[in-house]
């Protein structure tokens, strides 16, 4: 048996649903990718974006300097938790991602794993900030699809990613690159915030699974415009993946046992819909304030949610200035809402 062969039967007995592996040579692709977003849309100018979106994360041996592999790790994240009845829920609420609520906290742990297997086979090995999708990809484990995010044979674009950089020598899995979507481009237009302005390219400063993500957190502020197409989404944003055809063939699968989903330090339960009165209670508690800005934009964007003015009202007072200007911005949208 290889040692790739090896490290699969390894990886899959951690829980990874898919793997691969690829070289350890530049991402060219995605180096130019960033390079236009510099030069046409300014992401140097947001360094909360810049410090994880940049060209120096397209070279593997950034990370490791005599990189000669990378493995690829992926869980299928689309999951259903049998005791979430949340669905049936109409009222005023915020929607939690699938990515969020369940692809990170089964992909945790799982690169340590490999990164320790291959320190006991004699070789060195780190993860470290990668281009997943382009290194999946690359690996064979699917194709892009035109919101830019890559596409699985087996589940979709449900798919949570880990790469382990190795100066390992593997043998790299097959490569089938083709065009998934054909004219098709509903992700495109179903969009809410027109982040992706050309087929296979994404604008990232408009993007709501940038903005609010928590790795990013201070992306500065974002313009009440932007704010009004955000909806009610309060961690990550699957919209596009929602209306792609590919994905209404994938199957959730069932869970166990509920996860608990952390989110700019805050532990929120493990619901597609978090309702109003939840999300005010988690608000009750001293609570960073990168969470605070994004719940607030998640409710001044609900339909019916009066019950969050006296909440609101007491934000306008907050030390951190954005939390009180998108307080502000929220109750004006509450009241525009009522009329």
């Amino acid at each position: 048996m290889s040692l790739a062969s090896e490290i699969e039967e390894y990886a899959r007995g951690l829980g990874a649903d898919l793997f691969g592996v690829t070289s350890a040579e530049p991402f060219a692709r995605y180096i130019e990718t960033v390079a236009e977003l510099n030069s046409i849309h300014g992401l140097k100018d947001i360094p909360a974006l810049n410090k994880r979106i940049n060209e120096s994360i397209g070279d593997p041996r950034n990370i490791l300097p005599d990189a000669q592999s990378i493995v690829v790790l992926g869980v299928f994240c689309k999951l259903r938790n049998p005791a979430d009845d949340s669905l049936e829920y109409e009222g005023p609420h915020a929607s939690l991602a699938s990515y969020w609520r369940h692809g990170r906290p089964m992909i945790v742990g799982i690169a340590d794993s490999i990164v320790a297997y291959l320190q006991g086979k004699g070789f060195e090995a780190k993860e470290g900030q990668l281009p997943l999708k382009a290194v999946a990809a690359r690996a064979g484990l699917g194709n892009f699809g035109k919101n830019a995010i890559l596409y699985t044979k087996e589940f979709g674009s449900w798919v949570s990613l880990v790469g382990v950089v190795t100066n390992a020598k593997l043998e790299p899995t097959e490569v089938s690159e083709k065009d998934i979507c054909s004219k098709c481009q509903r992700c495109i237009d179903a969009c809410p915030t027109a982040a992706i302005y050309q087929p296979y390219k994404l604008d990232v400063r408009k993007c709501t699974s940038y903005l609010n993500h928590s790795r990013f957190q201070d992306v500065g502020e974002i313009p009440d415009s932007l704010k009004e197409k955000m909806g009610n989404l309060l961690c990550g944003c699957e919209v596009c993946q929602d209306v792609c055809p590919r994905n209404g063939k994938v199957v959730p699968r069932e869970l166990s046992t509920s996860f608990k989903v952390t989110w700019h330090g805050v532990t929120i339960p493990d619901k597609a819909r978090l309702p109003l009165s939840e999300l005010l209670q988690l608000l009750e508690d001293e609570v960073d304030h990168y969470f605070q800005r994004y719940a607030v934009i998640c409710i001044g964007n609900m339909e019916g949610a009066e019950e969050a003015l006296p909440a609101l009202t007491k934000m306008l007072n907050a030390e951190e200035p954005l939390v009180s200007k998108y307080a502000d911005w929220a109750i004006k949208r509450i009241k525009k809402h009522k009329t």
